[in-house]
């Protein structure tokens, strides 16, 4: 609800208060900072601008209103298409609509949304000649690719990217930037190399304009020097395919324009951009970047079920009382599908998201079901009723194989699934955005009072993922005590077991391409349990990745695996045909 004062916004010396041109006001002080900071940036671009709304704000309303307000020609980009839909269709868009209605708005969609070429080529007239094009992320990078040629969202004044924390994972590219054997074969393509394809294709007349622009960043990755996190090479299909650690870099020339606007709730992690800009490759962020949360939103009675380990069938029993017992309207978000079903099979009343549709489609299911179990639920699921508990059964860390293909160094262009490909690091800050934003599902208003359950033993090691307004007057069940003892560590063993035993994962296989951080030494015999002792770098320890480590104490300290559980466990995993959500 808007107020029905101006506010008076506290703002940097060079911005200036914030009056609406037309007389309209935002619900919050901070909605209105939001707001200006944009607008001033708008007018006067010095560097990307990085802005953090946290939830409950009213980032989406505070920045349309600046977008639609400046009479530029605009871009609004998300990661996926459901995303563009539900912002085409938000009580913001309509409302902003509504205040400037001499603005036009228009979806780009890709070719293949369309039955034919003349109700593709009347969309694309239509998002060409809006002032407002929302597109997605993808789309923006096939553009640059083709000059502008593609949707001309490049060639607009300005670009902004919302839900922004997804594009440097960006788990689309996964499919759009691969050309599968059937697509070559009917294009009449062959070639046993990415750069031979990718140059047979640029040869051709026949290809459109999306395949022309995956022809050309695979040429670009292809012949541009080998770097740790991309590479090219041919499928087992015999397709081909380009796989990128850090995908939001192949937006790197956009990202990098003073003219373009980062917004998310979830932008930062432990109250700094660092991750993001690395991971985009950005160079400078403007001087107006900042990290605005509202000063009160919603209310969160926390509970942690943890006397468990995770996986466990005393664990997986423990969740699904959690759900049988809880309170009101639910939404129990898991990592997997697997897992969802899992639960589904133990609640006595659930609609579970299965992998055919969208979060959204699964909860127009519900009727009068009060639990939804969803993969992936943690962004982008805006609905019309208020959660009143959300369950996290898992703390959502990357599992090493979750947006990547990796290639094996003995087949020269020829890609394989298996590898891990995701550190520590990068783990663990997508684990503390997903909490935040699962934690958001929750607070889509002011008067929300939300029960949030989380049954992972792992949340007392996860990091600072809680809103700063809640730091304080934690509202917490069952309370856990815990006394923490350090064993005396020789860092000399560490040393000699990476001299001895190499530094390669023993269990996977992984090798570390950036730093040696990322693998550990492993003792087989814990030593809080065994006091001091002399450790034998040759029996008495591996040298694992961080992830096998994590796996190899799934159990703290009990039942700790062994070499050959991890191998047979690393390869299981390696074997899995995963789907990312």
């Amino acid at each position: 609800m808007l107020v029905a004062t101006k506010l008076l916004v506290p703002t940097t010396p060079d911005m200036g208060g914030y009056y609406d041109m037309r007389g309209n006001v935002f619900r919050s002080n901070e909605q209105a900072e939001f707001a200006q900071r944009v607008k001033t940036h708008i007018a006067a671009p010095d560097a990307p601008l990085l802005i953090e709304g946290g939830t409950g704000l009213g980032k989406t309303r505070a920045y349309l209103h600046s977008l639609f307000e400046s009479g530029k020609r605009a871009a609004i980009c998300l990661a996926t298409n459901e995303l563009v839909n539900q912002l085409e269709s938000s009580s913001d868009i309509q409302w902003v609509r509504s205040l400037f209605p001499e603005r036009t708005v228009a979806i780009f969609r890709s070719k293949r949304y369309f039955e034919d070429e003349a109700s593709y080529q009347i969309q694309k007239a239509e998002a060409l000649a809006a002032d407002i094009m929302l597109c997605t992320a993808s789309s923006v990078i096939y553009d640059q690719r083709l000059g502008g040629g593609y949707n001309g969202v490049t060639e607009r004044d300005l670009i902004l990217f919302d839900e922004a924390d997804q594009i440097p994972g960006l788990a689309a590219l996964a499919s759009d930037l691969s050309i599968d054997k059937r697509t070559l074969r009917d294009l009449g393509v062959a070639g046993s190399t990415p750069l031979e394809v990718s140059e047979t294709l640029l040869d051709g007349r026949n290809i459109d304009s999306e395949q022309r622009a995956k022809a050309r960043i695979i040429r670009e990755v292809a012949t541009e020097p080998e770097v740790w996190y991309r590479r090219t090479g041919m499928t087992d299909d015999g397709g081909v395919a380009v796989v990128h650690r850090l995908p939001g870099r192949l937006l790197k020339k956009i990202a990098n324009r003073p003219t373009t606007v980062f917004v998310s709730a979830t932008l930062s992690v432990n109250g700094r951009f660092d991750d993001f800009v690395r991971s985009m490759g950005l160079q400078s962020q403007s001087a107006l970047s900042a990290k605005i949360e509202p000063e009160k939103h919603g209310e969160v009675y926390w509970s942690f079920a943890v006397d468990h380990a995770v996986d466990s069938d005393e664990w997986l029993q423990a969740v699904a009382d959690e759900i049988n017992t809880s309170d009101g309207l639910t939404l129990v978000v898991t990592g997997s599908h697997v897992l969802a079903q899992k639960l589904g099979d133990l609640a006595e009343d659930a609609v579970v998201r299965t992998r055919e549709e969208t979060t959204r489609q699964a909860y127009d299911r519900m009727g009068e079901t009060k639990c939804l179990i969803a993969a992936g639920a943690w962004a982008g699921l805006d609905v019309p009723r208020q959660w009143d508990t959300i369950i996290v059964p898992r703390i959502p860390y990357l599992a090493p194989r979750e947006l990547f293909d990796a290639w094996d160094e003995e087949l020269e262009d020829h890609l394989r699934v298996g590898d891990p490909m995701i550190s520590y690091l990068d783990s663990r800050n997508t684990a503390i955005r997903r909490m935040r934003q699962v934690l958001g599902r929750g607070l889509r208003n002011p008067e929300a009072r939300l029960n949030f359950v989380v049954c992972d033993q792992r949340i007392a090691n996860l990091g600072d993922w809680v809103p700063g307004r809640f730091h304080t007057g934690f509202h917490e069940g069952r309370s856990i005590e815990r006394t923490v003892s350090a064993s005396e560590r020789n860092p000399a063993v560490r040393r000699e077991a990476l001299r001895v035993r190499g530094i390669d994962c023993e269990a996977c296989g992984h090798h570390p391409t950036v730093t040696l951080k990322e693998v550990e030494v492993h003792h087989r015999f814990p030593l809080a349990d065994h006091g001091p002792t002399r450790t034998d770098v040759r029996t008495d320890v591996y040298v694992l990745c961080r992830i096998c480590h994590a796996r190899a104490h799934h159990d703290g300290n009990r039942n700790v695996m062994e070499l050959d559980e991890l191998k047979s466990w690393a390869a299981k995993s390696a074997s899995e045909n995963f789907q990312p959500l």
